[in-house]
């Protein structure tokens, strides 16, 4: 599915002008705890629900249960927050809580979870455009650019970044931030 026309730049701009509420360099790390704080958007831990729900919060910790669930967005009346996988290593937390708060800055309506028929309710185009989002929050068009003129390595910027090394490949290369990088370098 196509994200709709002028979402990239769009994403591009929420990346951008949050580092910039934040006084946070546009090239630099963007904390998703911080920005939740920044959004008011309580992010809680699974794990704070083990003593409510103790062999779910158990199941979803374990090797198997993790692929299972890794965040939702949650309603309370207006109000919203995050629960995350705590039990996933940080890198793949930021990248979850990152895409819960892409789909809040977007405005999408918190769904129910299952539908009727007890099957995973999500609305794809609402996915699709949090799961480009999330990402360019973590790594912003700035950042990419940074990583490739300094000539980082995936390893190194995953780091930096707090994200993972697939994460960050994928906003490299979505950039165009090496040849983008290079074009500049031609043309100096």
């Amino acid at each position: 599915m196509a994200l709709r026309r002028g979402f990239k730049a769009e994403a591009n701009w929420y990346a951008s002008s949050l580092r910039k509420e934040l006084d946070i360099a546009p090239h630099l790390p963007l904390c998703p705890w911080q920005l939740a704080e920044h959004l008011e958007i309580p992010v809680f831990p699974l794990s704070d629900y083990a003593k409510m729900a103790p062999e779910a919060v158990a199941y979803l910790q374990t090797v198997n249960g993790q692929k299972d669930f890794s965040a939702v967005t949650l309603a309370a009346g207006r109000e919203r927050f995050i629960v995350h996988n705590d039990a996933h290593d940080e890198k793949r937390q930021a990248a979850d809580v990152s895409h819960e708060l892409a789909h809040g800055l977007l405005l999408h309506p918190p769904m129910r979870i299952l539908d009727p028929s007890g099957t995973r309710n999500y609305d794809k185009a609402m996915e699709e455009e949090a799961n480009w989002l999330g990402p360019a929050l973590v790594v912003s068009d700035e950042a990419a650019l940074h990583i490739a003129a300094l000539g980082l390595t995936i390893a190194k910027a995953s780091d930096m970044y707090g994200a993972s090394e697939p994460l960050v490949r994928m906003r490299l290369n979505v950039t165009g931030a090496y040849q983008r990088v290079a074009n500049r370098r031609r043309y100096a």
